[in-house]
């Protein structure tokens, strides 16, 4: 059922749409009107809505049509901008691939490759047979005049004009998912999926709270929350993969392309265990910190480059790195049964803060407070689903916290 909205039928119902006539969209696409119809009476009986309003005169667009248009010509956009980037590689200006002939199966298989690197995991990921992979991928480099893999014993490695290609082409499959849960709303409902991604410090209280109020109210939504090191993420944000990330904003956030919503203020502090020897010592020194070692994030996210920032403040180098990791269980299993710091905001540990099993040190890291809040893609409208999770966490933030909204936010 999802190759219903392809970008195969997108290409016909952006024919009809902008033709206002499904026998005009048949000449366009050379094909017959039988197969026009065929396409879009496919693509409503999918989404449960018509399109079109079909009239003497021609096909008139409903106000889902609308909906449906905004995003196939997103697609179309992000496959003609695979062209004009290819371009430059030598790619066939004409390679179908560019005219959104394609199906979501080949888009999967050509990002599986890029992931995998093997076509027997492919095959196996995908459910297809080996020999299946090995043809697709001829083909397709066929078309486009480009070698996309290099060929070795052990595995594939993936070319320049490969990563541009697969950039975009995870954009489109992003705009695929939104598709149907941007017309599901004028039916009064919400559903889809929403991926996010969320500061530690936000999995105790406010995301489980508003992410419970969110399902609850819409049990046709899934929610997936993703965990990675933090360049991964923006990646995936990029590409679309993601649809916004709730985090300390920092440099990093301040991109052209980004929108930027600050929401709430975050600090952080040093935790250790209740007996830990540095908890009875007041007016801690740095050199009493970089003698004990750390549990820390990837070396790319916020807090990290702020905890950097603070103990270079404090003229010390960075302390001993025993464990790297986010996982907030095995945090604090490893404060709790080891003489190890971490550097964190106290609503990460907060339960373990609370019982008394954890304790706050008495130091101050310098530059240590920042902002948290939204950041998501200027050029990706994100969906009904995704809208309404980001009013609920921000109702619960005010919840907790009177702060001011960002002007013109979602």
């Amino acid at each position: 059922m999802r190759e219903v909205t392809s970008p195969r039928n997108l290409r016909v119902f952006l024919a009809v749409y902008e033709e206002q006539s499904g026998a005009r969209a048949a000449e366009r696409l050379l094909r017959a009107p039988s197969a026009i119809t065929r396409v879009i009476q496919e693509i409503e009986s999918h989404l449960g809505l018509r399109l079109f309003d079909r009239l003497p005169v021609g096909m008139s667009p409903t106000a889902a049509g609308h909906l449906v248009y905004q995003r196939a010509k997103a697609i179309e956009q992000e496959l003609l901008q695979a062209r004009k980037e290819l371009l430059e590689h030598g790619a066939a200006r004409n390679a179908p691939i560019f005219s959104m002939m394609v199906s979501i199966p080949q888009m999967e298989t050509l990002i599986k490759l890029s992931e995998l690197g093997q076509m027997s995991s492919v095959a196996e990921s995908l459910g297809v047979s080996q020999p299946a992979i090995s043809d697709a991928l001829r083909r397709l480099e066929e078309s486009m005049n480009l070698q996309l893999f290099e060929r070795s014993s052990r595995r594939l490695s993936i070319t320049l004009p490969a990563r541009l290609l697969v950039f975009r082409l995870r954009r489109v499959l992003s705009e695929i998912r939104r598709l149907s849960a941007d017309v599901s709303q004028l039916a009064s409902t919400v559903q889809g999926e929403v991926v996010i991604s969320v500061l530690p410090s936000s999995k105790t209280v406010l995301m489980p709270k508003a992410i419970a109020r969110f399902v609850g109210a819409h049990p046709n939504v899934q929610v997936s929350v993703v965990d990675a090191p933090f360049e991964v993420l923006f990646a995936d944000m990029r590409s679309g993969e993601i649809d916004f990330i709730y985090t300390g904003i920092d440099a990093k956030c301040m991109h052209p392309d980004l929108n930027v919503e600050p929401l709430s203020t975050d600090r952080l502090v040093v935790v250790a265990r209740t007996d830990h020897p540095l908890a009875l010592k007041p007016s801690l020194t740095a050199q009493d910190l970089k003698r004990y070692p750390w549990i820390l994030r990837d070396p790319s996210s916020p807090s990290r480059q702020l905890l950097n920032r603070a103990f270079k403040e404090m003229g010390i180098d960075a302390p001993t790195i025993a464990v790297h990791g986010g996982d907030l269980g095995l945090l604090r299993g490893l404060l709790l049964y080891s003489e190890m710091l971490t550097a964190v905001s106290p609503h990460n540990l907060s339960p373990e803060l609370d019982l008394g099993n954890l304790t706050i040190l008495d130091v101050e890291l310098p530059g240590c407070q920042r902002n948290t809040g939204f950041v998501w893609r200027k050029d990706l409208e994100p969906s009904a689903a995704c809208l309404q999770l980001m009013r609920n966490i921000r109702h619960e933030v005010l919840r907790t916290e009177p702060v001011r909204i960002a002007p013109g936010a979602p």
